[in-house]
């Protein structure tokens, strides 16, 4: 580990009822018709494997704005910890898009945040390889996935303690960040030397 950081009609006589029920009678091999009962939700299985980061607590949240932005919908999942090098979500699969993804690392001090992953640094396409060195350097960064269709995927995560300028004076934090550059949606956010923190949900277009 590097030291730097959601609607009758009644017929007249028997007989017409007779004739009615011969009509209506359902015949040999007939097929029943199908359920009106909508299909359950598409769900993904979401994997995150975490390095040197056991007992780190991730949480997923997607919030959504109306067209006309005056309402944002926001669902979030438990927070999770990372056991044995991973963490495991199942979630709506419409969920995972505009997806953000927020860490909570045991060393963390009093930084006035909630550090977030970095999805996309400005600069890198999607595919291309981040480290930590270069993640440092970077000044904008995506908290929004642009999510997935699949039911299984596995994302590895990196997250490392850094020194960070906290509340009242400079204590230990976290960078987080995908070390393979996701797909991403908007927008894209400031980020000091790489590290991308949220005081409120990201609002993902």
């Amino acid at each position: 580990m590097t030291n730097r950081t959601i609607r009758s009609t009644v017929l007249g006589s028997a007989a017409a009822a007779a004739l009615l029920a011969t009509v209506l009678a359902p015949t040999a091999g007939a097929t029943e018709r199908p359920t009106t009962e909508r299909p359950a939700a598409a769900r993904t299985t979401l994997t995150f494997t975490v390095d040197d980061c056991e007992g780190c607590e991730v949480q997923l949240v997607n919030a959504r704005s109306t067209l006309d932005a005056d309402v944002v919908h926001v669902w979030e999942s438990q927070a999770k910890e990372v056991r044995d090098g991973k963490v495991v979500f199942r979630v709506p699969t419409r969920r995972t898009w505009g997806m953000s993804t927020t860490v909570v690392a045991p060393w963390e001090g009093h930084t006035g945040y909630v550090t977030t992953v970095a999805w996309r640094y400005a600069g890198e396409g999607v595919g291309d390889t981040v480290t930590l060195e270069e993640a440092v350097t970077k000044r904008k960064a995506s908290a929004c996935w642009e999510g997935v269709r699949s039911s299984e995927v596995t994302v590895p995560l990196v997250v490392e303690k850094v020194r960070v300028r906290g509340v009242r004076k400079e204590v230990d934090g976290s960078i987080a960040f995908v070390p393979t550059t996701q797909s991403w949606l908007p927008p894209m956010r400031r980020v000091v030397e790489g590290v991308l923190g949220s005081q409120d949900v990201n609002i993902c277009r």
